[in-house]
């Protein structure tokens, strides 16, 4: 079993604890002065320079704080200025601020592509006898819906809305219509998408608030195409 222990400070405080026993019992534990005195010597270098090696691992790291303080506080008035000087390149519309700044300018904005087809159209009809038609769908980038109807009778598909939004209220239907399909799709600027798949309204014979899809009773039934 080892006497002495592993680690170094506290082989320093080991023998710290028994020198001034060893050197007044020199002779009687076989030792002689020279020994413990060469002993204390090497013991006391062993103490100074542990305490100089903690005073350098705290100043280190006081030096740490301060350096990451201080570029802390170097980037973030950086930030600032670079903001300052974008700001000032778009205000005054003239690019080469950023290559007289040597800041890298603002990447051009990517397209964001035709937009996504809405889905889940539903439609019900209101206790006023209007339709109400609600859909799932993005309005990220700048996306609109329209809609678009054919009531019985008609040959056509008509626009009649636009809107920023993913729910519509139709209240513009002839009186005595007892049937209507509605479409829907989305746009973003020029762009546009698939229609939603279109479903049908039956007005004066389902409850109020009944849906009938498009897919369960074929719109020819009606004399509807879709």
């Amino acid at each position: 079993m080892a006497v002495l222990p592993d680690r170094r400070l506290a082989r320093i405080e080991w023998f710290e604890q028994r020198l001034a026993n060893w050197a007044a019992n020199a002779a009687a534990i076989g030792l002689n002065p020279a020994q413990v005195i060469a002993l204390q010597q090497r013991v006391t270098a062993a103490r100074t320079g542990y305490n100089g090696a903690q005073q350098a691992r705290n100043g280190s790291k006081a030096s740490t704080v301060t350096f990451h303080t201080s570029e802390d506080e170097m980037a973030d008035l950086g930030r600032d200025l670079i903001k300052t000087i974008k700001a000032f390149a778009e205000t005054t519309n003239d690019p080469n601020v950023y290559a007289l700044a040597e800041v890298p300018p603002p990447a051009p904005p990517t397209p964001a592509g035709p937009p996504d087809a809405p889905t889940d159209l539903r439609g019900s009809i209101n206790n006023d006898g209007a339709v109400e038609l609600k859909w799932e769908g993005t309005l990220s980038h700048r996306t609109f819906y329209e809609v678009y109807r054919r009531a019985e009778g008609e040959s056509a598909w008509s626009f009649i809305a636009s809107m920023g939004a993913k729910s519509f209220l139709d209240d513009t239907l002839a009186s005595g219509c007892s049937a209507v399909l509605y479409r829907v799709r989305a746009k973003r600027g020029d762009l546009v998408s698939e229609s939603a798949d279109p479903i049908l309204i039956r007005l004066g014979v389902e409850p109020v608030g009944a849906t009938t899809n498009a897919a369960e009773e074929p719109p020819s039934q009606l004399g509807l195409a879709a």
